[in-house]
């Protein structure tokens, strides 16, 4: 199941990597691989929304680093966000970071793993289901 598919009919809105992140506490400017946002002037943004509660990242060899390292740190400082999946490919393994309070907790799994549940939208993904449709 999509977030898209998940999300229809609610006040959420999906972007895959067709809308630009602004975070303003970092001054800069971000493309991830999918963003979900339930805020109402995220809706209308025609340039960049700033208030998700969900980022994925697909990672890749040039850019995982990055995205664990420095992006995740300007991401932090979305007021908004209270979670962060990493898709590790090579590895077939999810990585989920969720706010708890002043603090962030990581959970993962692999392919024959548990659901991770991704409270921000109510909806459990497994590493197989988010990989099942990849050759080996």
């Amino acid at each position: 199941m999509t977030s898209r598919a998940h999300l229809k009919g609610s006040r959420c809105q999906t972007f895959i990597s067709d809308m630009k992140l602004f975070v303003g506490a970092a001054d800069a400017f971000f493309y991830p691989d999918v963003m979900v946002t339930c805020d109402e002037r995220d809706r209308h943004a025609d340039l960049a929304i700033e208030r998700p509660k969900l980022i994925v990242e697909v990672l890749s060899d040039s850019t995982a680093a990055y995205d664990r390292g420095a992006k995740f740190a300007a991401y932090r400082k979305l007021a908004d966000l209270s979670e962060y999946l990493l898709v590790d490919i090579e590895h077939r393994r999810l990585e989920l970071y969720r706010r708890e309070a002043d603090h962030w907790l990581m959970f993962d799994t692999e392919p024959d793993g548990p659901a991770l549940q991704l409270e921000s939208v109510d909806m459990p993904i497994t590493a197989r289901e988010a990989f099942e449709d990849l050759e080996d």
